[in-house]
């Protein structure tokens, strides 16, 4: 009997220790998002001050001056993390995010992803990348690897009207709203498969799964990974789905067809009946239409055009296998751009 109650005491101040850390370390996650947001807000509003002097003398010079001259004060009064480089970076911060969007980002990103931010020139693409990064919640380094990567020129949005852009990430923003344009890329950059020269579909497919994490980082983290080599049967045929993901931001199916050559036409009907097979067979109630997605080494630009691919629920894209250099990338996507923009 002594020893059932020795059990039962200890199972109890188990138990309790148990619930007394938990939380601790609800607190302690709490204070640490206060103390974020609050240091955030503080280098903000030091820029908005800071930036009033300067604009008030509109002249550089007597700017550069004063954040030298404040630096060395604030640093010999205070100490380190003064320097002239960071009062730079909160005037930056105040001259480029509003009043009114500083104090929810303040609570959701770190002030480390603002410097990064804020210093992304073009005010469309600061915000297609501020946006993503609050909603898939993006570590600072992933951050700096999306815009390294050229993220924002590679999905179909960035080819559309700057007024369409806005709108769409307007609806993001206000009823976090996903369209296909802003989920799916072109060309997405697999270099991480480690894939020699001379491959199979196979061997890319196997590669995808052996780095699936990698791989769906780079799709986006929305998707989830549902099967591979997915079996249907239509009639007495069979016919196999490369990989099946579920996005959960678009809530729809999509399908997933990996091909080592150019573009085919013919491509479109095999995945047409794909996507009709899963919109009868596999569809969810209040899922949207599967979605399907051709990655070829390849694309025939004018064959797409032909067939409205960009109109429908079937999206072709490039992939490369070994990342290029930043230039050759950047010639890439702007000549894309261009070109799509002008049609």
């Amino acid at each position: 009997m002594e020893n059932k109650k020795r059990v039962s005491n200890s199972n109890n101040t188990s138990r309790l220790f148990k619930d007394i850390i938990s939380l601790i370390e609800q607190s302690r996650q709490q204070i640490a998002l206060t103390i974020n947001s609050e240091i955030t807000l503080l280098y903000w509003k030091i820029g908005k001050v800071i930036n009033k002097q300067i604009l008030k003398h509109k002249r550089a010079d007597y700017g550069e001056q004063i954040v030298t001259k404040l630096a060395q004060q604030l640093t010999s009064a205070l100490g380190r993390g003064w320097s002239k480089q960071q009062l730079w970076n909160c005037l930056r911060s105040a001259e480029t995010i509003q009043d009114k969007k500083i104090y929810a980002l303040s609570r959701q990103l770190s002030w480390t992803h603002i410097r990064i931010l804020i210093f992304i020139n073009d005010s469309v693409k600061r915000d297609f990348y501020m946006q993503l990064c609050q909603r898939e919640k993006w570590s600072t380094r992933l951050l700096q690897e999306r815009i390294d990567s050229m993220l924002y020129e590679r999905t179909a949005l960035s080819k559309k009207p700057t007024k369409l852009i806005k709108k769409e990430l307007a609806l993001l923003q206000t009823e976090n709203k996903l369209t296909p344009d802003l989920v799916f890329r072109d060309p997405y950059v697999l270099d991480f498969l480690g894939l020699q020269d001379t491959y199979s579909e196979q061997d890319m497919e196997s590669a995808i799964l052996k780095q699936l994490q990698q791989f769906i980082i780079e799709l986006g983290t929305d998707f989830a990974f549902l099967a591979r080599q997915k079996r249907i049967q239509i009639d007495e045929d069979d016919y196999r789905i490369d990989l099946l993901f579920y996005h959960r931001g678009l809530r729809r199916l999509v399908a997933i067809d990996l091909k080592l050559g150019k573009f085919k036409a013919a491509y479109k009907g095999q995945m047409e009946l794909y996507l009709k097979w899963l919109d009868q067979h596999e569809k969810k109630e209040g899922e949207d239409n599967p979605i399907g997605l051709i990655l070829c080494s390849e694309k025939q630009s004018e064959q797409i055009r032909l067939l409205e691919l960009d109109k429908g629920h079937i999206r072709v894209a490039e992939y490369m296998t070994q990342l290029p250099s930043k230039k050759l990338l950047t010639q890439k996507l702007q000549k894309a751009i261009a070109i799509t923009k002008k049609k």
